[in-house]
């Protein structure tokens, strides 16, 4: 039973790993989460955390584990709770289910198990820089089968610092996996270690790679209120070589919602032909027309009846107004309002419903290029990971020749050599799905707030207030098409989740 001596107290690293395999009603037993935990434990180790580790555990036990995780995690610069076994929710709230539950009713699903609320309250208790939750618990059960319960977990939200990821979406099933460990597991091996990693973007690799073994099946669900960066393995020196288009898409999500003319001419005098050049074109003229305007009387009468958050989220769209440094307020949105209301044609009147339509033809055209950028890379990460895949054996082989064959050792060197630069080539195609990936979400996500019912691929380039669109050459409509879907579906019960990821898998 673990107690808090089985942490050392001053660790500014601590974990909590349970892992439930063996149930007392047979046919709840699981292979994977022991093995989860042994895994997840030793990579978590090297990198520096104190972890305790437990297996087929009771409620009880859980508890009392749960009770020394929270002493030590006072605190911490980060503690992190994994769970692997049987979850389910009972009335809103999530129970992870301990091995002795034999019963079959509700009542005894709540008397073996701990809850997700108990779990939080302890990280929140314990105060670290950031606590991460990591669930692996949506496994397919008979509890959801005879209708005791709904199927797999809901959703839950944590306080600031506070960082929950769930091996699915709401409601689904996660798979205990057909190796050594779960596929979501497996996804957090592969690339918890990676050097400097923002852990919002290691998570987003994870889905990722969930959503692509999975076929999108499985669509891992992460829930966050972290505001700076966290990464479970240092940065190292960078011997990553450059690469022109995810050094273009970071440094576009780095200026994408500013609204100062000169960081777009900045981005197009480095990437005069970029991605998104016609649309820096067009923000530095809307954004120089602002710059010499103040706010105007034309502007105030939006104010009486539009929803503020939306119309800053349709002229952070344009480029007119920067959500990240201001509030959505009228004061703010005035000056934003009249720049857009000078960059209009003559004659055109002001009004939510064209500004709604500007924004969302913009966001079309953003989301699409955006769209092809990850198709493309999708593509490329799968052909490379195959390829990996079977040098890898190769090297094995070479290696195993090499013990007893010295003439083997200079290809032993080249296979090193061969694997060396396929990681390196997987690393720059990562490292281009995180930043497009990651801004997809993002306009995603803000297109949600403003986004006009009646919107249609036809608006993409198709407005003389955007001329600039219709001339830069790229076959958008499918894409377009895709994210305006990708809109639709995107109600409060799936925002946050990657499930658009699925639509992007590359055909066989």
């Amino acid at each position: 039973m673990l107690t808090t001596a089985n942490f050392a107290q001053a660790a500014k690293r601590v974990a909590l790993l349970i892992g439930n395999s063996a149930y007392a009603t047979p046919e709840m037993s699981l292979r994977n989460p022991a093995n989860d935990v042994d895994a997840l434990g030793q990579v978590l180790r090297d990198l520096g955390f104190v972890v305790a580790k437990t297996t087929d555990q009771d409620a009880a036990g859980m508890e009392t584990a749960l009770k020394a995780f929270g002493a030590a995690a006072q605190g911490a610069e980060m503690a992190v709770f994994f769970y692997a076994g049987h979850g389910v929710q009972i009335g809103g709230e999530n129970h992870l289910i301990g091995t002795e539950f034999s019963g079959s009713d509700v009542a005894a699903l709540r008397k073996s198990s701990i809850t997700m609320a108990r779990v939080r309250d302890t990280i929140s208790r314990a105060g670290p820089e950031i606590g991460i939750v990591l669930l692996d618990a949506c496994r397919n059960n008979p509890f959801a089968e005879r209708g005791l319960v709904e199927q797999g977990l809901v959703r839950a939200k944590g306080g600031a610092g506070l960082l929950i990821a769930y091996a699915t979406d709401p409601g689904n099933v996660a798979y205990d996996g057909t190796g050594e460990n779960s596929v979501f597991t497996s996804g957090l091996l592969d690339h918890i270690a990676t050097p400097g990693l923002d852990t919002r973007l290691m998570l987003g690799r994870v889905r990722q790679q969930v959503v692509m073994q999975t076929d999108g099946r499985q669509v891992p669900w992460v829930e966050e209120a972290v505001l700076s960066e966290h990464a479970f393995a240092p940065a190292l020196p960078d011997d990553t070589p450059d690469d022109a288009t995810a050094s273009e898409l970071a440094r576009w999500r780095s200026i994408a919602s500013s609204d100062d003319s000169r960081d777009f001419d900045a981005y197009l005098r480095d990437y005069p032909n970029g991605l998104f050049s016609s649309i820096a074109q067009e923000r530095t003229r809307m954004l120089s027309t602002k710059a010499t305007s103040a706010p105007a009387a034309p502007s105030q009468p939006l104010f009486a009846s539009a929803d503020p958050g939306r119309m800053a989220a349709a002229l952070t769209a344009l480029g007119l107004f920067d959500a990240g440094r201001a509030r959505a307020v009228p004061p703010d949105l005035a000056s934003a309002l009249e720049g857009y209301r000078r960059h209009l044609s003559d004659g055109d009147d002001i009004s939510t419903e064209a500004l709604y339509r500007d924004a969302a033809q913009v966001s079309m055209f953003l989301a699409a290029t955006t769209l092809q950028r990850l198709r493309t890379d999708l593509v490329a990460l799968r052909s490379v990971e195959r390829t990996l895949a079977i040098a890898e054996v190769a090297l094995e082989q070479i290696a195993e020749i090499a013990e007893t064959n010295a003439d083997a050792l200079p290809v032993l060197r080249q296979a090193h050599n061969d694997v060396y630069d396929i990681h390196r080539s997987r690393g720059i195609i990562l490292r281009r799905l995180d930043e497009s990936r990651s801004y997809y979400d993002e306009v995603l996500n803000r297109s949600v707030l403003f986004f006009p019912p009646d919107a249609t691929i036809a608006w993409v380039g198709g407005d003389d207030r955007f001329r600039d669109l219709q001339q830069t050459g790229h076959h958008l409509n499918e894409d377009a098409a895709l994210f305006l879907a990708h809109v639709a579906q995107a109600d409060d019960s799936k925002k946050g989740s990657y499930q658009w990821l699925a639509d992007l898998l590359p055909q066989e």
